[in-house]
């Protein structure tokens, strides 16, 4: 059932019309999409969604399709005649089978402009996967919270109406916390008066570890048997010593980034079931994650050290209160709510501004480059160090970088060679100097714990010959002086390494060396280095890589690796899914552990 402003949406996107639609967060603008799914009208749907935890909460929501409909999260699943693929935009852009697609959605489309996104490189892939979706598209449908504006033209371009509108199913009411002279004590405070399930908002995850213990250490959470047996596993798991284990023995959860994400699903289904009765969160699990939060308390105005705009503290402030469950929400916020201002998005694969990045505009066919576009990619285009099909397979990677990587590998061919000619594994030495390339070339800066090539293969090397993640943690907390023998730090040091670099930075950068010097040493004569094999193996952090997907669905990968006597391995995640869908509710203890 709609109410009226959800039925006039859907309409429209009945009868064929693309629609931009900017709403508030409880408007009920994901409803829309399971209804058009539910019409059976459409054979190929694809939705682009910003994190693994969206991905994972509309799967939920539409696997009960799946008779009709194979939904498909994953680069390893193929497709079938009626498939809804759900993917953030680098699974999108990495894809070459999303052709004829009939309904293409994007969710927080906001993130289309860079001043919008954190990470400028998603911006640009996110652009990237619109530019290249939107050509096989027949409709579409973007969505997105607080959006005044979008760019003059887009609709006659795309053909699509843009749609705004403040009706709101949940009301949100706004209290101000004075907070003087001590912010900690009045967030005790506030909480020890609260009883319906409160979101507690940080800048960043040290933060949210921070916030935590003060209420642990205030005895406001709950003790209850199901949170002592999940701590004691994870404490066995990961190290006892995590401020995560004691948060979640008292009562409190946590959800950033730097959780395992079948973790970050736990604590999120605790919360939602009424068990935990606090979720302390980065943006991580605001950006469109639905929970039964009637309370949102903002307790700091910023995103790491940039300040929170309108928009951003919008958005937040939203996630208070839930249609058919908190009908009233509440927001407390500690410092002044940031000056209301229209709010426009930029999209720079359409409006090519002058901060456009060379590595979307590289993608961009000449026919939809504007003539200020073909000017700043007339250097690019002329060069003749390397194609522009590899420079456009290295997206977002800036062109010139690469050229300039390329030039460097063909003046020192002789003497870089037996570095790069590696296959599968590469000997210490070989691993260093490709990792310092990257560094030197692509990261160039201190990124996520990151200082130098060397310090890239040191780690990698020691992820390699860890056997758990409980061995990785150990030895860093023993070794890394970051960590400075801190439990807290090493786990963090340890799990940011995992996600940031070996399951994301690291594969993808290793793979456009290989592009480049595969066609430089070709071009000379000289056999090329092949490095897939170690990007996967690092990527899937030298486990079966379906484990890693399925920590994706909530089975930790501690679990599959007991478990991996009774899965199938090695053939994808799709037999890997139905082999879990059909483990025994009581097994006996694996042979292979």
């Amino acid at each position: 059932m709609f109410h009226r402003e959800q039925a006039e949406i859907y309409r429209d996107l009945l009868t064929g019309q693309s629609v931009v639609l900017s709403a508030p967060t409880s408007f009920g603008k994901s409803l829309i999409i399971d209804a058009l799914v539910a019409t059976y009208e459409f054979q190929t749907i694809v939705i682009i969604v910003p994190t693994i935890a969206l991905i994972d909460e509309t799967r939920r929501r539409l696997v009960r399709f799946r008779d009709r409909y194979k939904v498909v999260t994953h680069n390893s699943q193929s497709r079938d005649e009626r498939t809804i693929f759900v993917l953030t935009q680098e699974r999108a852009v990495d894809r070459d089978d999303l052709e004829d697609i009939d309904l293409l959605v994007i969710d927080e489309f906001y993130k289309l402009d860079p001043g919008k996104e954190t990470e400028n490189d998603r911006s640009s892939t996110l652009n990237h996967a619109f530019y290249k979706l939107n050509r096989q598209a027949k409709q579409l449908y973007l969505l997105g919270p607080n959006i005044n504006e979008i760019p003059d033209g887009f609709g006659r371009r795309f053909k699509c109406v843009f749609k705004r509108t403040d009706y709101n199913r949940v009301v949100s009411q706004i209290h101000r916390v004075a907070w003087r002279p001590d912010r900690k004590k009045a967030l005790v405070k506030l909480c020890g008066g609260l009883t319906d399930p409160t979101l507690i908002y940080c800048k960043s995850p040290r933060q949210t570890h921070e916030a935590a213990a003060l209420l642990v250490d205030a005895g406001l959470g709950i003790h209850r048997p199901i949170l002592s047996a999940a701590a004691a596993w994870i404490g066995r798991e990961y190290h006892a010593g995590w401020s995560f284990v004691a948060a979640l023995e008292h009562g409190v959860g946590l959800h950033h980034g730097g959780i395992p994400r079948a973790l970050s699903q736990l604590n999120i289904a605790l919360f939602n079931e009424g068990i935990l009765p606090f979720l302390v969160c980065t943006s991580t699990l605001i950006e469109g994650v639905n929970t039964a939060a009637k309370n949102v308390i903002v307790y700091e105005n910023k995103i790491a050290t940039t300040k929170l705009d309108f928009f951003t503290f919008n958005n937040i402030k939203g996630r208070s209160g839930r249609m058919f469950q908190h009908f009233l929400g509440n927001g407390f916020i500690f410092d002044q709510e940031p000056e209301e201002e229209l709010d426009f998005v930029d999209i720079p694969a359409f409006t090519q501004g002058e901060n456009a990045p060379l590595g979307l505009l590289v993608q961009l066919e000449a026919k939809d480059l504007s003539p200020r576009s073909l000017q700043r990619l007339e250097g690019v285009s002329r060069q003749k160090e390397l194609s522009l099909a590899t420079i456009r397979r290295n997206a977002p990677l800036d062109p010139l970088d690469q050229i300039r990587l390329a030039i460097d590998i063909r003046k020192n061919a002789r003497r870089w060679h037996s570095h790069l000619n590696w296959t599968t594994y590469p000997q210490w030495d070989q691993l260093q100097f490709a990792c310092t390339l990257l560094y030197d070339y692509f990261v160039k800066k201190r990124r996520d714990g990151i200082a130098s090539g060397r310090q890239l293969a040191f780690r990698l090397n020691r992820l390699r010959t860890s056997r758990t993640i409980r061995e990785f943690i150990e030895d860093i907390l023993q070794n890394d002086t970051q960590a400075n023998g801190d439990p807290d730090g090493a786990v963090r040091i340890a799990l940011d390494f995992q996600r940031k670099w070996a399951m994301f930075n690291f594969p993808r950068l290793l793979i456009a060396l290989e592009a480049i010097q595969h066609e430089v040493f070709s071009a000379l004569g000289l056999p090329p280095g092949r490095f897939g094999k170690y990007a996967a193996d690092v990527e899937s952090l030298f486990l079966p890589p379906e484990l890693v997907g399925l920590d994706e669905y909530g089975l930790a990968i501690q679990l599959g690796l007991k478990l991996r006597s009774y899965l199938q391995l090695g053939q994808g995640m799709d037999p890997a899914i139905a082999s879990v869908r059909t483990l025994p509710a009581r097994t006996s203890r694996p042979h292979t552990v």
